[in-house]
């Protein structure tokens, strides 16, 4: 029973995974370009530490995403939380294979995970993003 106030949402799909792997490579116009926005430096020679963000508009990952808000079709994936550890440093232009793999934690959340791999297999960065299912006609509370 909720308190006055709250509403209890049921799903179907809560803690389903799915996952996806793909190659990325980070052109070297748009990393500047998305360092200049960040105030990071452009010439860095590296990655700067939140691009690996743009993976996730990504069609694959957009897929992926909807595919676990099914029950939620006019909800919008909003970032809600983000953490991103790099573990190697990554230049522009490099050819990285990525593991996905997402789950619905639970009615309003989707958690995807990221693993990013060199042309060596080995790990150069790990992301964990939060994505909060805002339906912006469904009322609050």
């Amino acid at each position: 029973q909720c308190r006055p106030g709250l509403r209890a949402r049921l799903m179907d799909g809560l803690g389903r995974r799915a996952g996806i792997d793909l190659q990325v490579t980070a052109d070297p116009a748009d990393v500047a370009a998305f360092a200049r926005a960040v105030g990071a430096d452009p010439a860095a020679g590296t990655l700067p530490l939140t691009y690996p963000v743009a993976w996730l508009t990504r069609p694959e990952v957009v897929a992926l995403v909807a595919s676990l808000a099914a029950d939620r079709p006019m909800a919008l994936p909003v970032h809600e939380v983000q953490t991103i550890e790099t573990l190697a440093p990554v230049g522009p232009d490099a050819r990285l294979d990525l593991s996905v793999a997402a789950t619905r934690t639970d009615a309003d959340r989707i958690t995807v995970e990221v693993v990013a791999q060199d042309a060596d297999r080995r790990p150069c960065l790990r992301m964990t993003g939060i994505l909060r299912l805002f339906d912006p006609a469904r009322p609050a509370g």
